[in-house]
């Protein structure tokens, strides 16, 4: 059975998800870490009525937190190109056992937004 959708596509819409998942996790991390650092010189900071040093740890926290935040979305993008596929593929196989898909040409052929 030959399908127009490429398995490899598939195969390289779920690796890019999980490295993103991967790069999720790893941001989350290091903004629980910021966080807690920051927490703990707020502490510090509060009991010897000295506030200078933080404004570096805040700009931090907000670059880590940017961060984060694209993490986040290259999740959500890159799981909607794995579902397309998925569902392309799973839509191109219940044609093709239904005797539906043309056997050449472009006709009826699903056009993903990517390479």
């Amino acid at each position: 059975m030959t399908y127009l959708i490429c398995l490899d596509a598939l195969h390289a819409a779920y690796r890019d998800l999980e490295q993103a998942r991967i790069e999720r996790r790893e941001a989350a991390h290091a903004l629980a870490t910021i966080r807690e650092t920051l927490d703990q010189v707020l502490e510090l900071a509060y009991q010897q009525q000295s506030f200078g040093p933080l404004t570096n740890l805040f700009d931090e926290e907000e670059a880590v937190l940017a961060g984060y935040e694209q993490s986040v979305a290259k999740v959500r993008e890159l799981e909607g190109r794995w579902s397309a596929v998925s569902l392309a593929l799973a839509y191109e196989k219940e044609r093709t056992m239904a005797g539906q898909l043309p056997s050449s040409g472009a006709e009826g052929v699903i056009h993903l937004p990517w390479k």
